[in-house]
C-alpha cells in the first residue's frame, strides 16, 4: 500500500492496534498488537500479545484477535 492509499480510517485502526501493542509491551511481552476490522468498518475483534503471562505459546495477538472475533460474533468461522 503506498502512502497515497492510506486513509483516516487505516491510520484510526492502526493507532488501535498500536495502543494494544503497548499494553502487551507494559506486560513485558513483545510489544505487538492486532485488530480484525469488518467490512463495515467495525472492530469484530482485537488482542495483543501473551504467551508468556498465559503460558500459552498460542497467544499471540493475532490469534487472539481471532479467538476474540469468534466470541463476539459467536461464530467460529
Amino acid at each position: 500500500m503506498s502512502p497515497e492509499e492510506v486513509d483516516e480510517t487505516d491510520v484510526y485502526w492502526m493507532n488501535k492496534a498500536l495502543e494494544l501493542a503497548q499494553k502487551a509491551g507494559d506486560s513485558d511481552e513483545v510489544p505487538i498488537g492486532s485488530v480484525l476490522i469488518s467490512e463495515n468498518n467495525q472492530c469484530i475483534g482485537e488482542g495483543w500479545n501473551q504467551p508468556i503471562s498465559t503460558d500459552d505459546p498460542t497467544a499471540h495477538a493475532e490469534i487472539l484477535a481471532l479467538r476474540d472475533a469468534a466470541k463476539r460474533l459467536n461464530n467460529y468461522r
